[in-house]
């Protein structure tokens, strides 16, 4: 993409991952919001913004302001509605936990619990026109107002703790009464009352597939396939994301209307490291869009900002954790209901065919030597690293800290006997925990 279409060099023009993150940061107050869309190129990123950022920075030390003064549960809050307003990547709900984390938060518990979260999404609608939903880009955004215009709007609607110190050493409600960004134009910045979108654009989905909740879907990037709020399909198992782009590319017609593809074994220890499914989810929407149906995804790995949609992400416990997603079958029922915030699968209701089902999967996993076998080697030393240490999704899917600390002290425990040794171990609030 050309720098005149980018908010920042190397990154994406919509409302992608390094957006959604940047917006997020600014309205945290770690950045000024009006420094967040303009384009690679444009005159501002060079003749004002140096000498402004350097303003803020004498501020923040004549004041003795620090990073952990900025960032609270209110301002990670306020942040966090931000994203939804913008229907922004459902990896906000990886980088956020690590961003409060840091700050020494517990994000779910300290800044919003998953309820809230919901309750949120659902009352909160999608205030800008921007792909990879709509049409616009950030420079778009920028040229009506840009992020100063978004949180001026749900401030105004008293959505927003205004009181929050930011980096410029103004309040959020102090930076953009300064800013006096123009009113939404309605065409790409939409006011709330008059929104692109009727609600969030993200929600966490809890279930028999997701005992602890955190499974995450787009919504504002769903193109079809729900009815009054649910999808019910049919599970097709394709195993890793090379089979099923594999797959994609040499039989496509092996999959139909309201197939719900499953992949799995892709998760913080299975893959290891989460990757992100931009090239299935792109080639799936592709398909769809020329063919006329729908094909959902469920995978325990995540997404691109870029990827559209009926694709849930994040499943956990994680398949190569023997988690609920590794006991799916293919021609299984699969129902996602945003009405309720529920991931399902109809058969693993049944508690006899969940037991055989489990006992099968450990006994496959006791044969291989206590690891499932359609775990792939990990065949690094910061793989293996990974694979014995990494966190679920909601605790942000990086290293645990006493992973960081002792590295590969434990030596090359099998996945089976590490999760037993580490659930014994973890504190009780679970935040060192693996």
């Amino acid at each position: 993409m050309a720098l005149e279409g980018s908010p920042g060099h190397c990154s994406c023009g919509g409302m992608f991952t390094y957006n959604t993150m940047q917006s997020f940061i600014a309205a945290c107050g770690m950045e000024p919001l009006h420094m967040v869309s303009p384009a690679s190129e444009d005159r501002r990123r060079l003749e004002e913004f140096p000498t402004q950022l350097l303003d803020a920075l004498q501020v923040l030390a004549e004041r003795d302001i620090r990073p952990r003064d900025i960032v609270t549960p209110a301002s990670l809050r306020n942040a966090m509605l931000a994203a939804i307003a913008m229907g922004g990547s459902t990896n906000v709900v990886l980088h956020a936990p690590e961003l409060a984390r840091a700050a020494g938060l517990d994000f779910w518990r300290e800044v919003i619990t998953q309820e809230e979260f919901n309750r949120v999404s659902r009352a909160l609608p999608v205030l800008v026109n921007a792909r990879p939903f709509g049409r616009s880009s950030m420079v778009d955004i920028d040229a009506w107002g840009g992020l100063p215009t978004i949180v001026g709007e749900l401030l105004g609607a008293g959505l927003l703790d205004g009181d929050c110190i930011t980096c410029t050493g103004e309040t959020l409600a102090g930076q953009v009464a300064r800013l006096d960004p123009p009113a939404p134009d309605g065409a790409v910045i939409h006011p709330l009352s008059a929104p692109f979108k009727r609600t969030g654009g993200l929600r966490l989905l809890r279930g028999n597939l997701a005992p602890d909740g955190g499974a995450v879907i787009k919504l504002a990037g769903v193109e079809g396939g729900m009815t009054d709020g649910r999808f019910t399909g049919r599970a097709c198992g394709c195993g890793s994301e090379a089979a099923l782009i594999g797959a994609l590319a040499s039989a496509p017609e092996r999959f139909e209307d309201r197939d719900m593809v499953v992949i799995r074994y892709e998760g913080p220890r299975g893959a290891p490291g989460m990757p992100e499914l931009l090239d299935p989810t792109s080639r799936i929407t592709a398909l769809c869009r020329r063919r006329g149906i729908t094909i959902a995804l469920m995978t325990d790995a995540r997404f691109s900002g870029g990827s559209v949609g009926l694709v849930i992400g994040h499943v956990s416990p994680e398949a190569a954790m023997g988690g609920p997603i590794a006991l799916i079958q293919d021609g299984d029922t699969i129902i996602v209901d945003v009405n309720h915030d529920t991931l399902d699968c109809a058969e693993l209701h049944n508690t006899a065919t969940l037991a055989a089902r489990r006992a099968r999967w450990q006994a496959e996993a006791e044969r291989n030597g206590g690891t499932h076998p359609l775990v792939r080697p990990a065949g690094t030393r910061l793989l293996r690293r990974m694979r014995a240490c990494a966190l679920p999704p909601l605790q942000r899917a990086g290293l645990s800290e006493a992973g960081v600390r002792t590295g590969l002290k434990w030596g090359r425990p099998h996945v089976l006997h590490g999760l037993i040794a580490n659930m014994a171990a973890a504190p009780p609030d679970g935040r060192d925990g693996p």
